[in-house]
């Protein structure tokens, strides 16, 4: 049996009523049309990746629907404000979240983060987001001599991470747990300030997004050892994977996702899906997202229905196991 909170159910409540006052002829997917302007909600600052790639879909999509889409930055508590406020909203197809990996994590490491993950549908799997573990230039010669030397003085390792309950941090304590080393985080406000500490000699070693670090790593800013997917990345060609070299069955990378709000009815979700496919599927924005090193994935809703639960039963699990909570 299933069981809705009570937002939830007051949601599907009016989704019915919605629903109901559509015409049968515009029950179809195809054929419905945003009321107003469709707000994509970023729980982040301006110039993450989730804003990105919203920012260069949004004119295709506009024309798809033919409804503006604005890009609405809502960050605050990791990315649970932003995230909140979809759970909050009408299930009218007017207010979609631009999910990053951290609204999964957050109602495990937050005591309320203010929403449940039942509470939200996923539309589509856009991208991954993939991550690359990066030093110093210089002072390892690869991934297999930085993990040779970790092992060797435990505890005296410091990593920079974009804060507390940030897939950075996951990463590195992904990392810990396969490895069973030991070392210090040293949490930042953002991914930038630690990247800066980095290059400056005061961390060792960080795991970064790769639209934050891609550029420093071609103008020799930074050193990339190992990307932390399960496969090589295309605009990394060269440089190994985390599973393949020192850490076996490695994978942390972030992704962008649209969520809406769980009561949303099919036939909004499946336009509102089909719109996000269209602006993915354009030149411009494919070249840009290869640019800043995007992987792109474009799921249908079943597949973004999969990965949302695979990723939360993967990281909900390491979150409990090493007792994983956010600072005060």
């Amino acid at each position: 049996m299933t069981h809705l909170s009570r937002r939830a159910a007051l949601h599907a409540a009016m989704a019915g009523g919605l629903a109901a006052a559509l015409p049968a002829g515009r029950a179809r997917a195809q054929d419905w049309t945003p009321p107003g302007p469709v707000r994509l909600i970023n729980p982040f600052a301006p110039g993450g990746s989730p804003d990105i790639l919203a920012r260069v879909m949004a004119p295709h999509m506009q024309g798809f629907l033919g409804q503006p889409m604005l890009v609405e930055n809502r960050p605050g508590a990791g990315a649970a404000v932003g995230t909140r406020s979809v759970a909050r909203a009408a299930p009218d197809g007017t207010t979609v979240l631009l999910a990053p990996i951290s609204s999964v994590i957050a109602p495990f490491m937050m005591r309320d983060p203010g929403y449940e993950l039942s509470e939200f549908r996923p539309l589509t799997w856009l991208a991954t987001t993939p991550f690359v573990l990066v030093v110093r230039p210089g002072r390892f010669a690869d991934v297999q001599a930085w993990d040779r030397h970790m092992k060797a003085n435990p505890g005296r390792m410091t990593g920079a991470t974009g804060g507390s309950g940030t897939p950075h941090q996951l990463a590195a304590e992904l990392y810990r747990s396969i490895s069973g080393t030991d070392f210090t985080l040293v949490g930042y406000r953002g991914t930038a300030l630690g990247l800066t500490d980095l290059r400056a000699g005061t961390v060792d070693f960080m795991f970064a997004d790769m639209p934050a670090t891609l550029g420093q790593i071609q103008q020799g800013a930074l050193q990339a050892l190992a990307v932390c997917t399960t496969a090589r990345v295309p605009a990394l060609p060269d440089v190994p994977t985390m599973a393949e070299s020192v850490a076996p069955g490695f994978d942390a990378n972030s992704w962008v996702m649209w969520w809406v709000p769980a009561a949303t009815p099919d036939p909004v979700a499946r336009r509102l899906a089909a719109a996000a496919l269209h602006g993915l599927a354009q030149p411009d924005v494919r070249t840009r997202a290869a640019e800043v090193g995007f992987v792109l994935v474009g799921s249908d809703m079943a597949g973004a229905e999969r990965h949302m639960r695979s990723e939360t039963e993967k990281w909900s699990k390491l979150i409990r196991d090493r007792g994983l909570r956010v600072d005060p």
